[in-house]
């Protein structure tokens, strides 16, 4: 069994490098049953206004919470989702385990209407789990919804775009445990538009990412998060764009006897890109970000940062991002220490396709609302994803992530304060059965090693693992004229 982060670790690597050299060995890959691939549908390309890929526009630096398709034409998607399985896990002093059913009904819904300039996209996936019993707790049924709605409006050198995200489950989005895994999550509701984000550092920097506190106690509490983002881009000449972002997000916490912190987020961000060569840009970012914390004594907590960045892409085959700079976070009106700290930013991140394969690695290091545990944290969170299409029939996917936060905010009476810990490791399988039903297979494990502060119902360090089988319906994508 995994003790620790470093093991955790360990045993991701070991995951990810097994999974590689076992594909490889599979040659290239036919496209899916129905000639469709993941997060697409087999439809004509319309006559939309689309940036190129060198422009300075597509190059600059959005913290984006989704993206529309904009390669598919006006559509509606409509998909049913059973699934069953178990789940296990093991925390505390005395290690006890137990392990419980768990069944679910689920629908997802993607429209995507698409005008000459200007796009509408909305994504869903929700419904309900049956939990059993689980550490002599009783069964209950959680409600899960993800939704993400998006506008685009396009000219000939701007670009306007509004996103909001909604999130409401037992576990945050950082792993999707509530869906059964990212790995599943990713399989199942990809052809429908709404699998999760990869990669993507602009939801931690927004607030639309939550990492998910499993050692409180099962069906006791729910998350709710909401993150609305204005962004708009304009290219200034063939080669420079400027960019200007503002979001707004909530984190609240239902029900729960932990005494997690709910919080705002506000975030707004500047950015100048510079297109060096076909391949190559240059970019420098500003952010300033403000978390305000509803619990009385704890203040707020203002960042203000600059980070370099550097991107280098081969058409949609490669994507290299880096990027680095110092952060000033301020901390004022807290019972406890106020000050200002000198910390640094930075990302970087790694995406490629190629013959069926899809992989996608980032690092993102920034100041984060405390997911809850804490008032405030310093994170470095870590994202990994394998997905190849192994034939016409056959697709797999591996998902791997870890987030170490340090508490920001210090000798606040009550609260915790120190380092939290979170990974997630797993990968899922899926067959299609025919033009519009396949079946998957997953599993994923979750560690969380907590401080836990004043609770005594808390356990440091919990593990929990997660095995599911099921079956997808998706109607044939509905042409919206």
């Amino acid at each position: 069994m995994i003790k620790g982060p470093r093991e955790f670790v360990c045993t991701l690597t070991f995951l990810a490098i097994s999974l590689t050299l076992s594909w490889s060995q599979a040659g290239s890959a036919a496209p899916r049953a129905g000639g469709e691939t993941e997060g697409s549908v087999t439809q004509p390309v319309p006559d939309t206004p689309q940036t190129n890929q060198s422009s300075p526009i597509s190059d600059s630096n959005q913290p984006s919470i989704g993206a529309a398709n904009s390669a598919s034409p006006s559509y509606l998607g409509i998909g049913l989702h059973l699934s069953g399985g178990a789940e296990g896990g093991s925390g505390g002093t005395g290690n006890s385990s137990s392990v419980a059913p768990i069944s679910s009904i689920l629908g997802s819904i993607n429209l995507q209407k698409l005008w000459h300039r200007s796009g509408t996209d909305i994504d869903y996936a929700g419904g309900a789990t049956f939990n059993g019993s689980y550490d002599g707790s009783a069964a209950y049924v959680e409600q899960l919804h993800a939704l993400d709605a998006g506008e685009h409006i396009f000219w000939q050198k701007t670009q306007l775009v509004f996103r909001n995200s909604f999130s409401y489950s037992h576990d945050g989005n950082f792993g999707a445990s509530s869906f059964g895994g990212a790995s599943a999550y990713n399989l199942r509701f990809a052809e429908n538009g709404a699998s999760l984000p990869d990669n993507v550092g602009g939801g931690d920097y927004v607030g639309a990412t939550q990492i998910g506190t499993t050692q409180t106690p099962f069906g006791a509490e729910s998350y709710i998060t909401n993150a609305s983002v204005a962004s708009l881009t304009e290219a200034l000449t063939r080669r420079s764009s400027i960019s200007f972002n503002a979001s707004y997000s909530i984190s609240d916490y239902i029900g729960t006897s932990q005494g997690l912190l709910d919080f705002r987020q506000i975030t707004t961000q500047a950015s100048y890109n510079y297109q060096l060569t076909r391949r190559d840009s240059l970019g420098f970012v500003y952010g300033y970000q403000r978390f305000q914390y509803t619990q009385a004594g704890v203040g707020n907590i203002t960042t203000n940062s600059v980070q370099l960045v550097y991107r280098h892409r081969i058409l949609a085959r490669l994507n290299l991002v880096l990027g680095g700079g110092p952060e000033v976070t301020r901390v004022a009106g807290s019972t406890g220490s106020n000050g200002q700290q000198l910390n640094a930013t930075a990302q970087a991140s790694l995406q490629y396709s190629r013959n069926g394969y899809n992989l996608g690695v980032s690092y993102n290091r920034l100041e984060t609302g405390g997911y809850g545990v804490f008032a405030g944290g310093n994170s470095n969170i870590f994202r990994l994803s394998i997905a190849r299409t192994v034939s016409r029939l056959w697709s797999v996917r591996f998902d791997g992530g870890y987030a170490a936060t340090t508490s920001t905010e210090t000798n606040l009476p009550a609260l915790s304060e120190g380092s939290y810990d979170y990974g997630f490791a797993g990968g899922a399988v899926q067959r299609q059965l025919g033009p519009r039903f396949s079946a998957f297979a997953s599993y994923q494990f979750n560690y969380e090693d907590s401080p836990c502060g004043a609770s005594p119902s808390c356990a440091s360090v919990f593990q929990q693992h997660i095995a599911s089988i099921g079956v997808d319906w998706n109607l044939r994508p509905i042409r919206l004229e």
